[in-house]
């Protein structure tokens, strides 16, 4: 085929695609079409679309075409490893890439080809095909199919975003025609001499041009007013490679206008770029609306509502969610010796940083009053850890004020310190106000505990209640120091109150943390009644307590956290020969966290040294032992023993009781902790639980 044949194909080819997904108003359709004509266009036998699970780094199945579904779904694809890994990691953001050979013969093809769909510069899915059909068999793609595939896939990702948009604000009446017009993707074609040899409608209504006057001209004398424009362009001639800028200000015609664009080169099948494609998404509208009241209302909720237009009704809802307080202490005497402008430039270099960090841990924020602030975890977004990242808030927002003070002093500026107070309960969540005037807040009795504990809490200090400790304290992550108990206005009888003395949180233990817990929320098998969530935290819990109590270095006990994680992770695939395969998961994920090679083998002896019998090696691989028998001297012996028997039952292991007593008193027998913490701590009431079995028999 020639240059020019190639090219007309490859436009027809892209236009058909662009005229006919931008039609589509529900995704799951729109992805089956992509994918059916994705695998027509490319002759391959068979494929699958995968999109990212919200809130979760796994992604699902959501467009299947000539695949055994039921073994698709029993694959977990995970963004942090494999080839959706590389899709999210490379520089050449739309880049074909193969898959790895086990998911291959999972599937029982050859050959496969995977292009991502992004949004945002973010992976939200990836388009997979398998096997090129020819007449004399199966083969493998080639590299104008790459070619081909990567610029759907830029097409793809467009429609995706606008069919995913549209499902999100067909309900907000109030901007419905001009949404519609907003997700429209507009075109834009060059010829090999950059000459523009085709506009659709949709780029003349965005760019406010002529299709007539800008046919047959060279981009650079159409896009002469965009000087960025047209570096882009020049770049993806250079580079020959995709090029995509969310909110761009595009200076075409006489309006200049936001969009998102992509610009992605035309390849003929000698590798060579013989023309450019320009898609725009018109976005000025709804980033109008979203950037303007996003500065008087958090993120959350101004989505919340464009998702849900219900939402500005008066009322609200009985809530379960966390309260963080924060006030300047002693602001009020620092102000009065400062200028009005200083005061409020000072407030809002420090309203800055202090935000900043809210959001980064999806808090929303209710209200500024004065030189406090009020957050909300749990609405209008509801997390399983509101509480933990609450508490994470307050710890950056402790660390951020030292080297903020570090610049003020150097400035001779008076130092800002702060006190937070944190409480968890129930409240009334929603808008408050008038129909004219309204908003978003909670209201109730736990809300005004958060205020008290602030109002108690001294410079530098985190006061917290009790609800707030007992909903983390599974979590192993913190360390509270308990206070007298306080009396507070409207509380009849004193309130508890502990202070956050202490985070066990490197961003390196928090990252593998939300890795392991989210997959075994999603992945583990409900009849592992022992080998749980539950077991997993509690593992951490005590390596961490013995680590501490044996004298190990930080950088000791942040192995020993990340090996009391994945210990167990094994149990996701299977029970025999799991510690190997924690070990396995392990190494999948350690080096791209940071870990380097020796601290990763030095966590899988710690993951190896839990198996039956155990046989530590060294003091780290003592403490993980340890900690994953730690129950055996504590008082819920028997609680956790009816679970580890429950569990055997449903793998049909042991089923008498009977019987279950003879293997725990063999166990009991032949156990030995091997720490001077534990030896201490568990060894004397471990024997005491030997006898009370024993008892039953004599």
């Amino acid at each position: 085929m020639n240059n020019i044949a190639f090219k007309q194909l490859e436009l027809e080819t892209l236009l058909e695609i662009t005229n006919t997904l931008i039609e589509h108003e529900d995704v799951d359709d729109l992805l089956q079409d992509i994918l059916i004509r994705t695998c027509g266009i490319l002759d391959a036998s068979c494929g699958f679309v995968l999109i990212e699970e919200k809130n979760s780094d796994l992604f699902v199945p959501k467009a299947v075409f000539n695949l055994d579904e039921n073994v698709l779904s029993k694959i977990i694809f995970n963004k942090k490893r494999g080839f959706l890994n590389t899709l999210a990691t490379q520089q050449e953001k739309h880049a074909c890439i193969p898959i790895e050979t086990n998911l291959l013969e999972k599937l029982e093809k050859s050959f496969a080809l995977a292009a991502p769909i992004t949004g945002k510069n973010q992976l939200l899915g990836s388009i997979i095909i398998f096997d090129k059909e020819l007449r004399n068999g199966m083969s493998d793609f080639s590299v104008e199919d790459a070619a081909m595939l990567s610029a759907i896939s830029v097409q793809a990702s467009v429609a995706y975003n606008n069919t995913f948009l549209l499902d999100t604000l067909l309900e907000s009446k109030r901007f419905n025609d001009n949404i519609m017009e907003s997700i429209h993707t507009g075109v834009i074609t060059t010829n090999l001499f950059g000459e523009i040899d085709y506009v659709n409608k949709t780029a003349v209504k965005i760019a406010h041009i002529s299709a007539e006057e800008c046919i047959g001209n060279h981009y650079q004398i159409v896009f002469e007013k965009d000087p960025e424009l047209l570096i882009l362009l020049e770049k993806v001639e250079q580079e020959i490679r995709v090029y995509s800028e969310q909110n761009f200000l595009i200076k075409v015609g006489h309006e200049s206008v936001h969009v998102n664009l992509t610009i992605s080169p035309l390849i003929d099948d000698l590798g060579e770029q013989i023309g450019t494609v320009i898609a725009m998404e018109d976005i000025s509208y709804l980033d109008k609306i979203k950037s303007t009241f996003k500065k008087y209302v958090s993120k959350q909720i101004v989505d919340k509502i464009l998702e849900n237009e219900d939402l500005l009704n008066l009322g609200g809802q009985e809530l379960t969610l966390t309260t963080l307080f924060t006030d300047i202490r002693g602001f009020t005497n620092m102000s009065e010796r400062m200028d009005p402008i200083d005061v409020v430039k000072t407030l809002n270099e420090y309203f800055d940083l202090m935000i900043e960090v809210v959001f980064k841990y999806n808090g929303t924020l209710d209200k500024i009053i004065g030189d406090a602030l009020m957050v909300i975890y749990g609405a209008p977004i509801y997390g399983h850890d509101d509480t933990k990242r609450a508490l994470l808030t307050a710890i950056e927002m402790q660390k951020l004020l030292i080297d903020f003070n570090e610049l003020r002093k150097e400035k001779g500026m008076d130092p800002i310190e702060i006190g937070i107070g944190i409480n968890r309960g129930k409240a009334i969540a929603g808008n408050i106000g008038s129909k004219d005037q309204m908003n978003y807040t909670v209201i109730g009795d736990a809300v005004n505990l958060a205020a008290r504990l602030c109002s108690n809490a001294g410079p530098g200090q985190i006061l917290v209640s009790e609800s707030v400790v007992s909903d983390v304290d599974a979590s192993g992550l913190f360390d509270f120091q308990k206070l007298d108990a306080i009396k507070v206005k409207g509380k009849e009888n004193e309130v508890q109150i502990y202070a956050l003395s202490k985070c066990f949180c490197t961003p390196k233990v928090l990252e593998v943390y939300e890795l392991v817990i989210t997959e075994m929320l999603v992945n583990l098998s409900p009849t592992l009644y022992y080998h749980s969530i539950s077991h997993t935290l509690d593992v951490f819990t005590s390596a961490r307590k013995i680590a501490l109590s044996e004298g190990i270095g930080e950088h000791d006990l942040e192995l020993v956290m990340v090996a009391a994680l994945f210990h167990d992770t094994g149990f996701l695939v299977q029970a025999d020969g799991h510690e190997e395969i924690s070990c396995q998961y392990a190494k999948d994920h350690l080096f791209h966290i940071g870990f380097t090679l020796p601290e990763i083998e030095i966590i899988c002896g710690m993951i190896r040294a839990t198996k039956i019998p155990q046989k530590p090696q060294n003091l780290l691989e003592e403490i993980i032992a340890d900690a994953d028998l730690d129950y055996l001297g504590r008082d819920d012996f028997f609680t956790i023993g009816d679970q580890l028997f429950n569990e055997l039952k449903a793998r049909n292991v042991v089923n008498d009781e009977s019987v279950w007593d003879q293997i725990q008193i063999k166990f009991l027998e032949n156990h030995r902790y091997f720490t001077s913490t534990a030896q201490t701590l568990r060894g004397e009431q471990k024997e005491k639980h030997l006898q009370i079995i024993k008892s039953k028999y004599s």
